[in-house]
């Protein structure tokens, strides 16, 4: 194996064990301030074919989103952020996928509130699982917040352990 080839996958489709799966993300607040929080991974799956990645799905909780402050994720949840409350959702479909470097570059659509963006993601295998890392651009999701209070990007990084195919 090259120190630039990621090792060949088991075909089949591995599962995201939810329990051990977190969602974080990272937005800027009042332009200064860092606000992070974490959002549960219902569940999620893996394809690979030929020992390559083909397609990755993801479905994430929002009604339990938790910024370790329950004002903030109150308004999180309300109709002109998340708007949690109608539509609890949020799921990740992969267009396409491509080797890069150790890890995989996957790009796709993040659905929220009934919307589709793009969203890219750098993915690298770690320990029994693959740790992803992106950038939302939340402008096209049509949430109605000042981007002064809310920051227009959002880091995201998702720790995924995953289950192998039977």
């Amino acid at each position: 194996m090259s120190p630039h080839t990621a090792p060949a996958l088991r075909a089949g489709t591995w599962t995201v064990r939810s329990g051990r799966t977190t969602a974080a993300f990272e937005v800027r607040n009042f332009g200064f301030n860092r606000v992070g929080g974490t959002i549960p991974v219902r569940s999620g799956a893996v394809e690979v074919t030929g020992g390559e990645v083909t397609a990755v799905r993801a479905e994430l909780d929002l009604g339990a989103l938790d910024t370790q402050n329950p004002k903030r994720d109150a308004d999180l949840r309300k109709p002109n952020l998340l708007d949690s409350g109608a539509r609890p959702d949020m799921t990740f479909t992969s267009t396409g996928v491509r080797r890069l470097g150790d890890g995989w570059e996957v790009t796709g659509e993040l659905t929220l509130r009934g919307t589709s963006c793009p969203l890219t993601l750098t993915v690298e295998r770690d320990g029994e699982g693959v740790r992803a890392t992106g950038t939302l651009d939340r402008a096209p999701l049509g949430m109605r917040v000042p981007r002064v209070m809310v920051g227009r990007y959002v880091g995201i990084v998702v720790d995924a352990e995953l289950e192998p195919p039977r």
